[in-house]
């Protein structure tokens, strides 16, 4: 007779964890508890072109800090005393996707900037909790091995669609192939921003070829080169850099990507009525 499976304890419970170390062995975390602490740790251990990059926003920024702000306006507003909280379940489903709780990883590209091992790392966190991982086309990861990683773990793909059909085609395959779920096609981003904090560093990881993965694995991609890009990455970079931006998208182009795949697509960025 099989012995069912202790259920994990829920994710809020993490604290008893903390505060039964710090009085059974005066152990303290490694780690700040507080978000602010833990993006200034983060700032001190990167190097300048990579805070940059992670933390700076387009133009003067004030979008950025905007969105920071509404955010912060929103509250939770607790209903005591409705119903027995000894069990508590805040797990959902979305587009077909099971989530132990409301969260998903957001597509993040060019992790490796962070630590060496980038979007494994993630991926492998995520399928730890059971979380849904959005893998991103900038990803210094082949979305193959992002996959691998993931486990079997829920996962969904960001897409930036190129310019090139059968290119956009080609990687929305790939995904479907290595088990993501659903499409998050990213609408607000038709051209690079003007980033000052990066223009200030001179840097950009894609023109060292640091982001550019699922174009440099893909075979419609390597198609288009005279050489593959183990042999020339500079023209290889080069072709990335003629068919990354779209401004053409339109409403009326979501038909033909619908045509593409059965995987249920999700809109990502600001877009106006109309």
């Amino acid at each position: 007779m099989s012995v069912p499976e202790t259920p994990p304890p829920p994710f809020g419970d993490y604290y008893r964890e903390i505060y039964a170390k710090g009085m059974l062995a005066g152990e303290r975390p490694t780690l700040p508890m507080a978000w602010e602490e833990l993006e200034h740790r983060a700032q001190e251990a990167l190097d300048d072109r990579a805070v940059a990059y992670v933390f700076g926003g387009a133009g003067s920024e004030d979008t950025m800090r905007a969105n920071l702000e509404a955010f912060k306006r929103w509250r939770i507003v607790p209903r005591v005393l409705r119903q027995d909280l000894s069990v508590r379940d805040p797990s959902v489903e979305l587009l077909g996707t099971q989530m132990p709780a409301p969260v998903l990883l957001a597509p993040i590209g060019v992790q490796t900037l962070l630590h060496p091992e980038g979007e494994l790392a993630s991926a492998r966190a995520a399928a730890a909790l059971g979380l849904p991982l959005i893998a991103s086309t900038a990803s210094a990861t082949p979305l193959e091995e992002v996959a691998e990683a993931n486990g079997d773990g829920p996962r969904w793909y960001q897409l930036y669609w190129p310019n090139d059909d059968e290119l956009a085609a080609s990687i929305v395959r790939r995904a479907e192939a290595a088990g993501y779920t659903a499409l998050v096609l990213t609408v607000d981003n038709y051209v690079p921003g003007w980033k000052p904090r990066d223009l200030q560093q001179a840097y950009l990881p894609f023109l060292e070829g640091i982001g550019i993965a699922q174009y440099l694995s893909d075979p419609v991609f390597r198609a288009g080169l005279e050489k593959p890009p183990e042999e020339d990455i500079g023209a290889a970079i080069g072709h990335f850099l003629g068919v990354f931006a779209n401004p053409r998208l339109t409403w009326e182009r979501l038909e033909w990507l619908r045509g593409t795949t059965s995987l249920p697509i999700v809109l990502k960025g600001d877009s106006p009525p109309g």
